[in-house]
Formats: C-alpha cells, structure tokens, sequence
C-alpha cells in the first residue's frame, strides 16, 4: 500500500499521524507501517482480507500475555479494514543487534523465552500435521528446484524429504512459534525480549523453533555455538532429551525449516514477482547443506547441481 492509503485507514480508526513509513513486508502478505503520532509512534498491521485476517492473532496475544510472554499490545482491531494497531516496540529486533558481545546473552534469553512459550498448557492451536510438514518440505523439490530453477529434483532429494517427515514424526510436539526467528524478536533497553508474529503457532516438532533462533538465515551455521546454546536450553527446558538428541532434532527441524522457506521465497517470487528476499536464498541454502548429515548423496547434488543453478539464476534476476 501506499503511505497516504495508511495514512488514511489510521485516521479512519481514531489515530490521526503526519507520516507512516514501512517497515516490512512478510511473506504471509502482512505489511508493517510505523505511524508516525504526536504523542507516541504506533505500528499498524495490514493484511488483504483474501490473505487471512487477524483473529488468531490477537487471541494469541491475550493467551500469550497471560502468561507473561511479552508481546506487542493490541490497541485496535479492525476486521472489516484489515488492520491492527499495535504498541510500537521499536527497531531493536536481533537480528539488528547481536553482534559477538551479546550474542550469548540474546540467545540464550531468546531461548528462555522459547521455553516458556513451550511450556504454556492447554492453548487453543492446531496441531502441525504430518501432511503439512510433507507438503511444506515438498516445496524444495517442486518449486524451489522445477519451478525457479527449473532443474528436476534427484532422487536423493526425495531421500531427503522422507527422511525428515520420519525423523519429525518421532521428534518431541510442543507449542511451537514456527519463525521463532531474529527478526521476530526485539529487545527493550534492559534486553528484555519480546515475540512477535506469532500469528501461526502452533503444536509442532520441537526443532523447528530451535533452528529459527539457532540457524540463522542471515549467518554461516555455527555448529559449536549451536552444541552450547543445545547445553544451556537442556538446563532450562523440561523436555527428557540429551544434547546429542537435542542436536538431532534441531539438525531435522532446520532442514525442514530451510526447505520450506527456499519453496516458499522462490514461489513468492513466481506469483507475485515479490523479489525482496531472494538474496536470502544463497545463505539459506548454504546452511541447508551445513547440517545434512555427512556422506548423504543429496549434498553433492546441491553443492554441484543446485548452488551454480542458483548463482546463475540470481545473476539474471
């Protein structure tokens, strides 16, 4: 949308600004404006009707309030103009601040506050089926690979995908953010860590939120840094797993995770010529191949089949 439009549908709802600028665009569609007001900045959340609408959202925000997860508040919610306006929480996300002298600290409260949104008892969410997780990690091969590519898919890709359905089936189910990730997370002044887009959570397998946080889109995958976040999360989670478990479900949860979102960037780009994170594609892709495990088919055919095809690609975008 353009700014004088969230401008107007500001004022439509009580809240008079003199600017709104952009903050992001997600891959659901939702588009994150800051709107600029006399007495205090304000974040207004637009999402077309024919994308969804901001129900779950605002349920889960109460939920998740409840049990002190700290979460933007909703101050207005407006269905038939597909809005909220929400408590501006500022710019401090982490995937902006981390840098080596906060990273262990970040994460690991990062990794607290996973915790306790896991553990949160009796909340009203799906369950993440079996056949969502296939249909999800078949993105890699069937739109990732035919379409944006337009290479087929081997064999051992195949072998790939049915091997995470079966490791993630066997994998621990809690509450799960599904893009538990930097980006979603923001730090006040005394990094305090606040969760947002939490609009799909969900009963998941437990390593997909821990690759959100721990196998960053934005970093080379930093397998000792991981193995000691996996030692800190074990002291505070009550999950029966050892760290070795716990690395295994966050080695499947991350393939998954990148499969997925390699399908669902590149299908974005397809259909609606959104090229604003196809950049991203080459160090998740990367970090896909970083944590397969060793002598697996499927990383030769990704590192000399798929990595050129990709580099080449981007090269004529």
């Amino acid at each position: 949308m353009k700014e004088s439009e969230i401008i107007e549908l500001a004022a439509q709802c009580g809240y008079e600004c003199e600017r709104a600028i952009a903050l992001k665009l997600e891959a659901s569609g939702r588009e994150y404006w800051r709107l600029i007001c006399d007495s205090n900045n304000l974040v207004l959340c637009f999402l077309d009707s024919a994308n969804g609408n901001h129900l779950e959202f605002c349920n889960l925000a109460d939920a998740l309030s409840a049990y002190n997860i700290n979460v933007p508040k909703i101050l207005l919610h407006k269905p038939d103009l597909g809005i909220t306006i929400q408590e501006d929480l500022g710019d401090d996300d982490l995937l902006e601040i981390v840098d080596e002298s906060n990273k262990e600290e970040l994460i690991y409260k990062s990794l607290e506050l996973l915790v306790q949104i896991q553990e949160i008892p009796d909340l009203n969410i799906s369950r993440l089926s079996e056949d969502a997780l296939s249909d999800q990690v078949n993105l890699f091969s069937e739109v990732f690979c035919n379409e944006f590519l337009q290479i087929e898919a081997d064999q051992s890709i195949l072998e790939l995908s049915n091997a995470v359905i079966k490791n993630l089936s066997d994998h621990p189910k809690l509450n799960c953010h599904f893009d538990f990730e930097r980006r979603n997370l923001i730090a006040s002044e005394n990094n305090v860590i606040s969760v947002i887009d939490f609009q799909d959570l969900c009963i998941g397998p437990i390593g997909i939120d821990l690759a959100g946080i721990l196998l960053d889109h934005y970093l080379i995958f930093d397998e000792t840094f991981v193995k000691d976040s996996l030692v800190f999360y074990k002291t505070k989670s009550s999950v029966d797993l050892n760290t070795d478990e716990l690395f295994e479900c966050f080695r499947w949860g991350g393939i998954q995770r990148n499969m997925r979102i390699l399908g669902t960037l590149s299908r974005l780009y397809i259909n609606n010529n959104r090229s604003f994170r196809l950049n991203d594609l080459p160090m998740i892709l990367d970090n896909l191949i970083s944590i397969i495990p060793d002598n697996w088919a499927c990383k030769n055919y990704m590192i000399d089949i798929i990595q050129p095809k990709l580099t080449k690609k981007l090269a004529s975008i």
